[in-house]
């Protein structure tokens, strides 16, 4: 495979730190809210929160950002078209094995990034009873269709994906 050009690769360093961005932001509010409230205050951040904190990390770094899984809890976060076919093939796979990846867009590119099952996440993404247990109210109310349980610690839960402007050449 040969290197990226200059301009794709300043693009995937700015997704990156988009990526960086958002991931930080987002675990940092469901830290915060897991110690004040516990499980169910965390849903709340991502019922309420992570799609504003995400679209203003997308604003401030100027580029598209967003999560998606092949199993989502909430339809704004479905794969965009191109990262549909990466999305659907790495399904039930460990993250040691998921390996990020750039798409040419033409005018832009797409980056996906992956996202493991974090040992805080398993209360809200583990196993199916685990999960009823602790939010099932919770999800039922604000996720009836929910489909994002049943991942395990060493899982690919799903990808951070990036559309960035290509810079004009």
């Amino acid at each position: 495979m040969s290197a990226p050009t200059p301009r794709v690769a300043a693009a995937v360093d700015r997704a990156d730190a988009a990526v960086r961005q958002l991931q930080l932001t987002l675990i940092s509010r469901l830290k915060e809210e897991l110690g004040r409230g516990g499980p169910k205050a965390a849903v709340t951040v991502c019922r309420d929160e992570a799609q504003q904190l995400t679209d203003s990390v997308g604003k401030a770094q100027d580029l598209a950002i967003g999560r998606t899984s092949h199993k989502i809890r909430n339809p704004r976060n479905a794969p965009r078209a191109w990262a549909a076919g990466t999305v659907a093939s790495s399904a039930g796979r460990p993250i040691t094995g998921a390996r990020p990846a750039v798409f040419d867009l033409g005018d832009r590119v797409g980056v996906l990034r992956p996202i493991g099952q974090m040992a805080m996440c398993e209360t809200c993404h583990g196993p199916r009873e685990q999960v009823e247990a602790a939010i099932g109210d919770v999800l039922r109310t604000s996720y009836p269709d929910d489909q994002a349980v049943g991942f395990a610690a060493g899982d690919l839960r799903g990808w951070f994906w990036v559309e960035v402007l290509l810079a004009p050449r």
